[in-house]
């Protein structure tokens, strides 16, 4: 691609080459890399400044690779290719990579969902609505990547700019006509999905769970309100006016603003007449203040039952973001019901993985939002015993434990939980998320304090064998924890197997068949393949 082309929308502060700036025509870039070791022939190479290390430094290394040009926030010594400096190498990253692939985000209608939790949730709820209207779809999420029939699995929640405009080339290329994703703090401020063309875009809930990363939870809100402040007046900005945070945003977009709420009736939507069976809810939704779709279509005031089979209050909230979607999109109102109603659910998202003669159920449990969301589903659920294996998480701090360990106490008087299975899982962590000595004292502090019996194991396998063994009719077993719990699923369902022999060895076999995090890398590969020839 000519250089010039490439650089549209780029403001170049400078050049270590005056004199050939104005032959920028005269290059041609084959390919745009951010590490010196992807650097080919004719490739673009930006310095991109991380956390721990710094592109500038790699540099001389690209150019010895073949970069002919090098994108730079400071010039570097002794390097005789062109230098083009810009104020900032990330949002330059992100313009660069949009053009380089023809602006492909321009040519989808793309929803992106924030949220510090929910956020794969909604995006897999906006996926079903798109294949009950029978879209051609694409997803971008923390577990995997869709295109159409495609898939594979995610690196990170939200990738780097370059490779997301990448992945939206490719679906362009598919004829891919809709794509949901989830679009993290991080990435936000980290200018990965700058440049982007959202058509739709959606905050619902927020807790001090990333703050590490950004330093306050002002700065943390601020990253994720980004994503509603920058959306354009063409697009639709969804809120969930139940979090006071949240509100004064529909004052700051210049975007369509479609609100709702199941506390605040002051909503585009209100939420009425719930009710519970086996946990899951069946509710009423009234549009009460009009709005308009992408192509203008106005959606008038009405009232419709909403019913969804994932259980939870928090469903009510990540559904009515899907409803919303979807009728934005033009899709008619029975297609998003029947979608909301398939989505059955996401991996370590209240996945209940077992539920007959006694349930197993798996979640992340990461803050205090997600422990409420997944307490007060149990709370709705018929059962005798809750035994519960926790894989405690290392690397955030003993602040993080104690808020972890707070909420769960709390939760245990409420429910009438009096122990507790933890882990440290070792054997299952890298280096760095290891549990230091004092997270975990923290969390037994808690425990003790509350009088709240601890049975502790080092390994995950020895907890997740002392809970299966606790199980009785009518008994649930919760697992949870963070990437420590990621095998948890697949051991559990083991171990149930071989302890108690009489359960549904076909339903289990079917769970552990559909499975996509804690395989290992050969059955991944055969799953994906059987996923991609099943859709």
């Amino acid at each position: 691609m000519n250089l010039t082309d490439l650089l549209k929308s780029i403001e170049i502060d400078s050049s270590s080459h005056n004199g050939r700036i104005s032959e920028l025509n005269k290059i041609e870039i084959k390919k745009i890399a951010y590490h010196s070791k992807e650097v080919e022939t004719d490739t673009l190479f930006v310095c991109i400044k991380g956390y721990e290390t710094d592109g500038h430094n790699y540099a001389k290394h690209a150019v010895s690779q073949g970069a002919t040009v090098i994108i730079v926030e400071q010039f570097i010594e002794d390097i005789a290719i062109l230098q083009l400096k810009v104020s900032d190498s990330r949002e330059a990253l992100a313009v660069l990579s949009s053009n380089f692939f023809g602006n492909p985000s321009r040519s989808m209608s793309l929803f992106g969902v924030t949220a510090t939790n929910g956020k794969t949730t909604i995006i897999g709820i906006v996926e079903e609505i798109f294949k009950a209207y029978q879209l051609k779809s694409g997803l971008i999420g923390t577990i995997l990547v869709k295109m159409d029939k495609d898939i594979e699995m995610s690196q990170l929640t939200t990738p780097e700019s370059y490779h997301l405009q990448q992945h939206f080339a490719k679906m362009r290329d598919r004829a891919i006509t809709h794509v949901s994703m989830e679009v993290s703090s991080s990435a936000l401020e980290l200018k990965r999905v700058h440049y982007t063309d959202f058509d739709v875009v959606a905050f619902m809930n927020i807790s001090p769970e990333h703050i590490k990363l950004h330093k306050s939870f002002d700065t943390y809100f601020d990253a994720k309100a980004s994503l509603i402040r920058n959306a354009p007046e063409t697009s639709t900005a969804i809120l969930n006016v139940d979090e006071p945070l949240l509100i004064p945003l529909e004052k700051q977009t210049k975007a369509q603003v479609i609100t709702f709420g199941i506390e605040n009736k002051s909503g585009t939507m209100v939420v009425s007449n719930i009710t519970f069976l086996g946990g899951i809810p069946l509710f009423t939704v009234t549009i009460q203040k009009p709005f308009h779709t992408l192509s203008g279509k106005i959606i008038t005031t009405k009232s419709f039952d909403l019913e969804v089979s994932v259980p939870g209050y928090h469903s009510i909230y990540n559904a009515l973001t899907g409803l919303v979607v979807g009728l934005v999109n033009d899709i008619p109102l029975a297609d998003v019901q029947r979608g909301i109603k398939q989505f059955r659910g996401v991996e370590r998202r209240f996945q209940i993985l077992y539920d007959k003669e006694f349930k197993v159920i798996d979640d992340l449990l990461l803050n205090q939002n997600n422990i409420d969301s997944c307490m007060e589903t149990i709370s709705r659920l018929d059962y005798h015993e809750l035994h519960l294996v926790h894989a405690i998480r290392g690397n955030n701090g003993p602040e993080h434990s104690l808020e972890i360990a707070e909420t769960l106490a709390k939760w245990f008087y409420k429910i009438a939980v009096s122990k507790i299975i933890l882990t440290t899982a070792s054997s299952h962590v890298d280096k760095k998320d290891e549990v230091t000595t004092e997270e975990l004292a923290v969390f037994l502090k808690v425990m003790k304090q509350n009088e709240i019996e601890v049975t502790f194991f080092e390994e995950l396998e020895e907890a997740l064998q002392f809970g299966v063994n606790q199980l009785a009719k009518d008994d649930i077993l919760l697992i949870s924890g963070a990437h420590s719990m990621d095998q948890g699923a697949k051991k559990t369902l083991e171990l149930v197997k071989e302890i108690h022999p009489t359960v549904d060895y076909e339903r289990i076999n079917q769970v552990l068949e559909n499975k996509f995090i804690g395989k290992d890398s050969s059955k991944l590969a055969e799953r994906i393949l059987k996923f991609s020839l099943e859709s």
